[in-house]
């Protein structure tokens, strides 16, 4: 029995890149009891920041990213403009988790 847990995140990259610092863009911590209890809760946001964002995307479904192209933050080092992604990730014991054969993570993310 593994500690399962759902990250949510916020930043200028997507979730998966999991850059040195990535842990600063974490927002918010969901521990689960179980892998069923997390893939629910991981539905149950997905759906709800589905419908407050206009864009989604995802990798290996372990792994969500959100945004609206209004939503930027300038940087001062590269001089431009850098999307805000909102992003969900599912983890187990501080490991992504292979998700792709839950049918009802690919439906809600379809």
């Amino acid at each position: 029995m593994g500690k399962w847990k759902i990250i949510q995140t916020k930043g200028e990259s997507e979730p998966w890149w999991f850059f040195d610092d990535w842990r600063k863009d974490i927002t918010a911590v969901f521990e689960c009891e179980s892998k069923s209890d997390t893939i629910d809760q991981y539905i149950k946001k997905i759906g709800k920041l589905k419908k407050d964002f206009t864009y989604l995307k995802h990798k290996n479904y372990h792994t969500v990213a959100f945004w609206n192209p209004s939503e930027k933050v300038f940087c001062e080092a590269c001089d431009d403009d850098l999307q805000i992604y909102h992003g969900l990730i599912i983890m187990c014991d501080d490991n992504l988790v292979d998700i792709k054969n839950e049918e009802s993570v690919k439906k809600v993310l379809q």
